[in-house]
């Protein structure tokens, strides 16, 4: 092998797929947000040759990159015609059929597919291999660890508090409910990235036993749950602040309402998996204290 020359890099995906790229790769199409955003945080966006149309982030540096369509419809045609030697997709994001048909056409597709706030972490330890930037890599993981642990730690401290009150909460973790839709209204569930990132933050996911990941919900059930804090992110979708006074008004005995904890938050720090992590992570920190 010739010096300079690209290593081959072999690895299996959240879909068992074993796939063998050059590391690190010259031409690639994400078709994650999140994921074009962590390239551009590693330093790799010179590789990027597509993106989709919600991939906005970094902005302006971002819109350079050519837009292949959608996450939900990428124009496949044109994917192909990019001829990336990688295409980056994530399981919940991007269709099944889209990903086969890009790997049917001999494109290299790593899905990934991270629940956990460990795991989107993990996600950047594996996209700094991929693209040789393991430095960057481990520096924000490192820094993530360290939040991670100073939330541990604020966690253990809040639980002593409480145990030292008059009148002790039933509870140090308020009970947390998040949603994500509505018309009909839609909650956060089970084995979810925001679901964890709740109990990180400290609160109680009070819907993570539910079997679905995506919960459609009654509000007289929620109201039911008594809930201590109602998390409405902005995206995807854009809550505003009178979808809090239909809570308001329905439901003015509930715990959430008289404690006036009902918070709008950014959706991207909220569910965008990957480098935003690192530092949605303290801008987060109090989203889910009572």
């Amino acid at each position: 092998m010739r010096m300079g020359a690209p290593k081959i890099m072999k690895l299996t995906d959240f879909t068992f797929t074993e796939i063998e790229i050059d590391a690190p790769p010259a031409r690639v199409v994400s078709l994650v947000p999140s994921t074009t955003e962590s390239i551009f945080a590693l330093g790799a966006q010179a590789s990027l040759v597509g993106r989709t149309r919600y991939c906005i982030s970094p902005s302006p540096a971002v819109q350079v990159i050519e837009k292949v369509g959608g996450t939900k419809d990428p124009d496949l045609a044109r994917v192909i015609a990019l001829q990336p030697n990688l295409v980056l997709a994530n399981k919940e994001e991007n269709r099944r059929q889209d990903i086969l048909h890009l790997r049917e056409h001999g494109l290299a597709v790593y899905v990934d597919y991270a629940t956990t706030v460990e795991e989107g972490l993990s996600l950047v330890s594996t996209l700094g291999r991929m693209f040789a930037r393991e430095q960057a890599a481990d520096s924000l993981v490192r820094q993530g660890v360290r939040a991670l642990a100073a939330l541990h730690l604020r966690a253990q401290d809040l639980q002593q508090q409480n145990e030292l009150r008059l009148k002790p909460r039933p509870s140090a973790r308020p009970r947390v409910v998040a949603f994500i839709w509505k018309d009909p209204w839609m909650a956060v569930g089970s084995q979810t990235y925001a679901g964890d990132l709740i109990e990180v933050l400290g609160g109680n996911h009070v819907l993570k036993a539910d079997p679905d990941r995506y919960v459609k919900v009654e509000p007289a059930d929620i109201a039911a749950l008594a809930p201590d804090i109602l998390l409405f992110p902005d995206e995807p979708f854009a809550f505003k602040e009178k979808d809090l006074d239909f809570w308001r008004q329905q439901f003015p005995q509930m715990s959430a309402v008289t404690g006036g904890r009902l918070r709008i938050c950014s959706g991207q720090d909220f569910v965008w998996i990957g480098t935003r992590t690192v530092d949605a992570l303290g801008r987060l920190s109090a989203l889910c204290a009572w």
